[in-house]
């Protein structure tokens, strides 16, 4: 069985399931979740009901970008 990542796009507004290389260059976070809703309760507590990164407040804005920056 493959280990899925699960992370949520700021950009794409949406969860993505990576299995294998993250294929997505925009800003995302991943989470310690091993099934789409553990991942989304976990982006639900981290981040609200944002789906897009402008709908954060400032600071939560710098981390994700910061989290996308220390990516390859």
């Amino acid at each position: 069985m493959t280990d899925t990542l699960h992370a949520w796009c700021f950009d794409h507004g949406m969860l993505h399931h990576f299995t294998g290389e993250p294929w997505c260059t925009a800003r995302w976070v991943a989470f310690t979740a091993t099934t789409e809703t553990d991942a989304l309760d976990a982006k639900q507590h981290a981040y609200g009901d944002a789906r897009f990164l402008h709908e954060l407040p400032a600071q939560q804005q710098l981390d994700v970008i910061e989290i996308r920056r220390a990516r390859p």
